[in-house]
C-alpha cells in the first residue's frame, strides 16, 4: 500500500449511521448520521433503529485499514428519504462506500469545513438542534438516499484508510461509537476488532474508553476485541501502544486543562523487549472456606477452581492449600514443589473437599502465613471465604492485628455472597499489597478465580517502587504498585505541577535481584482530547478516599475532598447521592439505589449484608477504574474540553463560573452566536449540551438562549 500522508488523504469519521428527523431535539452523541426529508404536514418520523454494527480494523505501519458493516431499519409506516452527512477528520482516505438501494449504487462527494459549517447551520436554524454542532470545524462526506420502504432494512458498507497519530512515544486510533439517543431501538450486536501487526514488539496497550479483551497473539501481533449485544454505544473506542524499544517501556502522558497551574498524569509500564523474559518462580497459598454455608454449588465452583490452578502451575513454583470451617486442614505441613507427584496428591484433597462447620477465619489466615516464603519467589495467597467470622478470634480489629507481622505475601480475598464482611477484606487486601474481589451468588465463582488466577501466572516483578523528577507529583492510584506479570502492564493516574522534563526511576525485583529502570520518556503535548485522564485519575481517587473512610471513619478532610470530586466529576457517591438520576449508571449508583436505609447511613455503618457487600464492590470498581465506561458519572454533569459543566434545572453552566456575573445573552443560530462558532470551532461540543449553556470564552461568560 502506498504510504498516505495528512495532506493527501481525506475520510469520513467512522462514526455509525445514525437517523434522526430534522425538528426532533437530539441530544449530541453521534458521528455519523442521517437527515430524513420531512414531509409537509406530516408529523416528524421515529428515528431509525440500527439492527447491527460490525467494524473490523487492521492496523499495520502506522495506517488503518477500517471496515464497517451495519444495518438500520425504517420503523416507520411510511416511506422516508433523505442524506447521508459524515463529518470528515483528518488524515483519511475513503476506499469503498456501499449502499444498493433497488440495485443501484449511491454516490457521495466530499464538502470543505466551510460548506460544512454552512450546511450544519441550515440544519440548526430548521430544527432548533444545537447537538448538529458536535461536528462544526470539521469537513463532510455526504450521500443522496433514495427511498427507505416502510419497515424496510438498508445495509450499508463503507471502508476507510486513516493514519494513526503518534503522541509521546504512543500511538492512539480512536474509532467513534457513540450512538446512544439516536437509534430508535437497542443494537442487537454490536463489535469493534482491531488487530495490530508491527515490526516491533508491541507494549502497553491500553483502552480507557471500554472494557475490551487484549490478546497478544505473538510479541507483533495484538488484537483488541470488544462486543456487545442490546446495547446503545454513547462512547468513542480509543486505544494507545506502543512500540518496544527497551526491556521496560515506560510512558508518560500529559494532560492540564486551558488555564490550570495544575495538571494530571497517567503512566504505562511494562516490561518486555525484542527478547521475553524469565518468569520468576512464585510460592501461592489457597485457603477455601468449607464452612457449611459453601455447601452446594460454591464448594463445587471452588473444586473445580483450584483444580484448574494446580494444573496450570509452572516448574519451579510452590504451593500449598489450606481448608476451614471451624477446624483447619492443611494439605501440606510447607509449601510444596509443582511437581506432577505434588499436584495429583493436591488434586485428590481438592476433590475431596466437604463443606459443614463453622468459620474459623484468624486461624486459617494464620496457618496460611506460617510458610517458609522465600524472599526470591513472587508470594501470593488466595483467599475465598462467604461468610463472617465464628469461630476463633472473631474481632476483625485484633484478627487483623494478629497478622500485621508478615506482610511478605500478597493477600488477594473473594468474598463470596452477601454475608462477608467487607471491611474486613478490604482492609486484609490494602495491609497485605493485594486487592479483594467481590463474588454475587448468582455468578461463576470458578471463572471469577480461574481468570484471576490466568493473569498473575507468570510473575515478571515484584516490589515495584516509583519516583518521579522534573515535576511535583501527588494523590498517586494507586498508593501500592501492583507486581507485574506476562501479559499485564502498571496503570497509574495522578496530579503534577510543573513542566518538566519528567524521568522516571522503577525499581523492582526481576531476574533474581533487584533491577532500576532509568528512563526520560518522551512527553506527549498536553491535549485537550485526554480530558479521561482527569476523569480516571477522579473515579479512582473517589474509590480509594471511600474505602479509607469505610477503613478509619469519617475525617473531614476526607469526606470535603470525595464531595468535591464528586461534584466537579459527576461522580455519584454517598455524600453526592443527589447525583443519581435515571440516566446515570455505574456500581456505585447500583449500590446507592439499593441501600435499603439513607445511601449515607448505610454507607457507614453496615459491615455485612446485602448493601455491604455491594458498596464494598462499587468502592472497589472506582478504585481500580482503567475504563471510562465504568464510572459512576451522573447525567447531570458534563465534561468539556477540560471544563465541567452541570445542569440547573434547564441550563447548563460552567461550575466555575462566579454567581455574581452577568453573561452576554446570545440566540441559538443567530448571527452572534454562529460568528462565535467560527471563531471558535471548539464552542460546538459545549453548544451541543443544549439550547441553554453558560460557558466562557477568552475570559467572557455568555449564556444561550432559545430562539423561540
Amino acid at each position: 500500500m502506498q504510504r498516505l500522508t495528512s495532506t493527501q488523504v481525506r475520510a469520513p469519521h467512522a462514526g455509525l449511521l445514525i437517523a434522526f428527523a430534522l425538528l426532533l431535539a437530539i441530544p449530541a452523541g453521534a458521528d455519523g448520521f442521517v437527515v430524513v426529508r420531512p414531509t409537509p404536514g406530516v408529523p416528524a418520523p421515529t428515528p431509525l433503529a440500527v439492527a447491527y454494527h460490525h467494524v473490523d480494523i487492521t492496523i499495520r505501519d502506522q495506517v488503518a485499514s477500517v471496515a464497517i458493516d451495519q444495518v438500520f431499519r425504517n420503523p416507520n409506516a411510511a416511506r422516508l428519504e433523505g442524506e447521508y452527512l459524515f463529518p470528515i477528520p483528518a488524515g483519511a482516505a475513503v476506499s469503498d462506500f456501499v449502499l444498493y438501494v433497488d440495485g443501484e449504487p449511491l454516490h457521495a462527494e466530499a464538502l470543505s469545513a466551510d460548506e460544512a459549517l454552512a450546511i450544519y447551520e441550515a440544519l440548526v436554524r430548521r430544527a432548533i438542534d444545537p447537538a448538529l454542532l458536535e461536528y462544526a470545524g470539521r469537513e463532510l462526506f455526504r450521500a443522496r438516499i433514495y427511498p427507505f420502504e416502510p419497515h424496510g432494512e438498508r445495509r450499508v458498507k463503507l471502508d476507510y484508510e486513516q493514519l494513526v497519530a503518534r503522541e509521546g512515544g504512543l500511538y492512539r486510533f480512536v474509532y467513534p461509537l457513540s450512538t446512544e439517543r439516536f437509534s430508535s431501538e437497542d443494537l442487537a450486536s454490536a463489535y469493534v476488532r482491531i488487530d495490530v501487526e508491527t515490526q516491533r514488539p508491541i507494549r502497553n496497550a491500553y483502552c480507557p474508553s471500554h472494557d475490551v479483551e487484549i490478546e497478544y497473539v505473538d510479541s507483533r501481533h495484538l488484537r483488541v476485541t470488544w462486543e456487545a449485544t442490546d446495547t446503545r454505544p454513547d462512547t468513542d473506542l480509543v486505544l494507545y501502544y506502543a512500540l518496544a524499544e527497551e526491556p521496560m517501556d515506560i510512558r508518560w502522558i500529559p494532560y492540564r486543562p486551558v488555564g490550570e497551574e495544575e495538571g494530571y498524569f497517567m503512566l504505562l509500564a511494562s516490561l518486555g523487549g525484542e527478547q521475553e523474559l524469565p518468569v520468576m518462580p512464585k510460592e501461592i497459598v489457597f485457603v477455601v472456606d468449607r464452612s457449611g454455608s459453601m455447601d452446594g454449588p460454591k464448594i463445587e465452583q471452588a473444586r473445580a477452581a483450584l483444580s484448574h490452578c494446580l494444573r496450570n502451575l509452572n516448574p519451579g513454583d510452590r504451593f500449598n492449600i489450606v481448608s476451614f470451617a471451624g477446624t483447619i486442614e492443611r494439605f501440606a505441613d510447607q509449601l510444596r514443589p509443582a511437581s506432577a507427584h505434588w499436584i495429583d496428591l493436591a488434586l485428590d484433597f481438592v476433590a475431596q473437599l466437604e463443606a459443614g462447620g463453622g468459620t474459623n477465619i484468624a486461624a486459617a489466615l494464620a496457618s496460611a502465613l506460617d510458610q517458609r516464603f522465600s524472599r526470591e519467589h513472587a508470594a501470593l495467597l488466595v483467599f475465598v471465604t462467604d461468610g463472617l467470622p465464628t469461630e476463633g478470634e472473631t474481632d476483625p480489629r485484633r484478627l487483623l492485628a494478629a497478622l500485621a507481622d508478615d506482610r511478605h505475601a500478597r493477600i488477594f480475598p473473594f468474598g463470596v455472597g452477601y454475608d462477608v464482611n467487607a471491611p474486613l477484606l478490604d482492609q486484609l487486601a490494602l495491609e497485605h499489597r493485594g486487592r479483594p474481589s467481590y463474588v454475587r451468588p448468582d455468578e461463576d465463582l470458578q471463572s471469577r478465580i480461574s481468570t484471576f488466577y490466568d493473569q498473575v501466572a507468570d510473575p515478571l516483578m515484584t516490589g515495584l517502587e516509583l519516583e518521579i523528577n522534573g515535576v511535583r507529583v501527588r494523590a498517586r492510584e494507586p498508593q501500592t504498585l501492583p507486581d507485574l506479570f506476562r501479559g499485564g502492564q502498571l496503570v497509574l493516574f495522578g496530579r503534577y505541577r510543573g513542566d518538566g522534563p519528567v524521568s522516571v526511576a522503577l525499581s523492582g525485583r526481576l531476574g533474581g535481584r533487584r533491577q532500576v529502570f532509568s528512563v526520560r520518556p518522551e512527553t506527549a503535548p498536553e491535549d485537550a482530547e485526554r480530558d479521561f485522564i482527569a476523569r480516571l485519575w477522579a473515579t479512582r481517587r473517589v474509590g480509594s478516599l471511600l474505602r479509607r473512610i469505610r477503613l478509619y471513619g469519617e475525617e473531614a478532610e476526607l469526606v470535603d475532598e470525595v464531595k468535591r470530586l464528586g461534584l466537579r466529576f459527576g461522580l455519584a457517591t454517598p455524600y453526592t447521592s443527589f447525583l443519581v438520576d435515571d440516566q446515570a449508571q455505574g456500581p456505585m449508583t447500583e449500590a446507592l439505589r439499593a441501600a435499603p436505609k439513607a445511601p449515607l447511613e448505610e454507607f457507614k455503618v453496615a459491615a455485612s449484608g446485602r448493601s455491604a457487600f455491594r458498596f464494598a464492590r462499587a468502592v472497589d470498581a472506582m478504585a481500580a477504574a482503567e475504563h471510562e465506561a465504568r464510572s459512576d458519572q451522573s447525567a447531570a454533569v458534563r465534561r468539556v474540553h477540560g471544563r465541567t459543566y452541570r445542569l440547573e434545572q434547564d441550563r447548563w453552566s460552567d461550575i466555575d463560573c462566579p454567581t455574581d456575573v452577568t453573561p452576554e445573552s446570545i440566540t441559538v443560530g443567530g448571527r452572534r452566536y454562529f460568528r462565535l462558532l467560527r471563531a471558535h470551532p471548539w464552542l460546538g461540543a459545549v453548544f451541543a449540551l443544549g439550547e441553554r449553556v453558560r460557558f466562557q470564552v477568552a475570559g467572557d461568560w455568555y449564556e444561550t438562549r432559545p430562539a423561540r
